[in-house]
């Protein structure tokens, strides 16, 4: 018998060496990739301009209000700490809208769940991951603005130090609201986002929901006669400014909340069941993921 002929080729493959960073690694590679997605890094132009143009909108009334203040005292008062999520809420569920689908929509549509969960992470895991990343992008809309109004009424007493004291008081709100909102949104958008097939289908099915939240609040203001107690329970941003309210104080004028005359508590219980029902689609939609 003749030997057997053979050649062997280096085609460059080597093994893996270096540190395994296992599921936290793996988490942590799912958030940063969502954040990039979101505000369209290492993408076109285009991709950022949605994103980047919210966080600028969202920016400019505290830049203004604090300029104002530099300029004329405390005599004119255009945003405060309540008021200002109210006033820039229009920016949150059209950011909402175009950023949620980039997280799943992708991933439902071509089918590449199994390859996550091939790796060390659950399905748990990749619904935090994704919470996580729209969660920490909404809070530049719901946290840095206010954060900036903060640090701009401090920078601008005549007595810094002194400002910080009479600011300091209201820096637990500010927080607390500010994760409050990107939590409740976050959650509820990504809820919509995974049951609808399609990235235009999702921004819709979001838009729809604020938009006909809000006529449909405003008409049970302008109807009355009992109806207004329901006005503030049809929009989202109602229900959070009434939790707001509920848990750190204080009132916005032209919030639906300020006429519904309904104890506090209720919009608390209104944002639990808003995230529990959000938190339940999310968990059967994913439990029905093959792996």
């Amino acid at each position: 018998m003749t030997e057997p002929a053979g050649e062997i080729f280096d085609i460059g493959y080597r093994r893996y060496e270096g540190r395994r960073l296992g599921r936290r690694g793996a988490v942590g590679a799912i958030v940063g990739a969502g954040l990039r997605a979101i505000f369209g890094l290492g993408r076109s132009g285009r991709s950022k301009i949605l994103p980047w143009g919210a966080v600028i909108l969202a920016l400019l009334p505290a830049m203004v209000a604090v300029a104002v203040r530099v300029l004329v005292g405390d005599i004119v008062e255009l945003y405060d700490y309540d008021n200002y999520l109210w006033g820039i809420g229009a920016l949150m569920p059209i950011f909402l809208a175009a950023q949620a689908p980039e997280l799943v929509i992708g991933d439902l549509r071509n089918r590449v769940l199994a390859l996550y969960f091939s790796r060390p992470i659950s399905r748990l895991d990749y619904v935090v991951a994704k919470l996580t990343a729209l969660g920490v992008a909404l809070l530049s809309l719901t946290l840095v603005p206010v954060l900036l109004l903060f640090i701009g009424r401090v920078l601008a007493g005549e007595d810094v130090v002194a400002s910080l004291g009479d600011e300091l008081e209201f820096l637990p709100g500010i927080v607390g609201n500010g994760v409050l909102h990107a939590v409740v949104l976050a959650t509820l958008g990504l809820a919509v986002c995974s049951i609808a097939g399609r990235r235009a289908f999702a921004a819709a099915a979001i838009l729809a929901l604020f938009l006909i939240g809000g006529v449909v609040s405003g008409i049970f203001q302008e109807l009355g006669g009992g109806l207004e107690a329901l006005a503030p329970f049809t929009n989202p941003l109602a229900i959070l400014d009434g939790t707001r309210q509920w848990l750190f104080g204080g009132a916005v004028a032209d919030s639906p909340v300020r006429t519904a005359d309904v104890p506090l508590p209720f919009y608390g219980v209104a944002t639990g069941v808003v995230v529990a029902v959000s938190a339940g689609v999310l968990a059967l939609r994913y439990h029905r993921v093959a792996a």
